[in-house]
């Protein structure tokens, strides 16, 4: 560490604690290998006791998710923890959407999972970082929000029942028209229908 570049009085001994810019290990956050470089650490030389300034937290999460989305491992437990709670699910919540039970996510968060449920996890956190994100001026859909989509998404994952079985999808035009937003007066065709 360099040079200390502020000081605090240390909520424990009431020492003077020196704050040096370094690393931190910022096991707060759930996982045990995020290390922070370059921030003010505060060490007391009396009684050992450390403390991080941590600039804009929130957006450090961010940051934090889209590491754990791009990795080329398999995530592990704790990181499966980590983008659950970083979305704001319960475990009860968390259960429904994945279609399983709580002791299955338990398991899951333990580090007992499947290359399958990975994808999927990562898939549910980047549909969840999507809907904070968006809100550029040319959105391919018109009238309907992110969060409107992000919605039905998570009820139908709830709903999936584990037998497949073939669907038909009859889709007006004018459901077509109602998401475009710049087609009010085309007519419908005849015939509009998808097998």
């Amino acid at each position: 560490m360099g040079e200390s570049v502020a000081t605090v009085k240390c909520g424990e001994c009431g020492s003077v604690m020196y704050g040096r810019k370094g690393e931190y290990k910022y096991s707060e956050c759930g996982l045990s290998s995020v290390v922070l470089k370059d921030i003010l650490v505060y060490r007391c030389e009396n009684c050992s006791e450390v403390i991080s300034e941590i600039p804009a937290v929130g957006v450090l999460h961010w940051v934090i998710a889209k590491r754990l989305l791009c990795k080329r491992a398999k995530l592990t437990g704790s990181e499966i923890r980590y983008l659950r709670k970083f979305c704001g699910y319960s475990v009860k919540d968390f259960a429904e959407i994945m279609g399983s039970s709580r002791q299955v996510i338990s398991r899951w968060e333990t580090g007992e999972h499947g290359e399958s449920t990975d994808r999927v996890v990562r898939l549910l956190v980047l549909a969840k970082m999507c809907r904070e994100i968006t809100g550029k001026p040319d959105r391919i859909l018109k009238n309907i929000t992110v969060d409107q989509l992000n919605d039905e998404v998570e009820q139908a994952l709830k709903m999936i029942d584990a037998k497949a079985k073939d669907e038909r999808y009859e889709i007006p035009f004018s459901e077509v028209q109602s998401f475009s937003g710049d087609m009010q007066d085309t007519p419908e065709p005849s015939g509009a229908k998808v097998n």
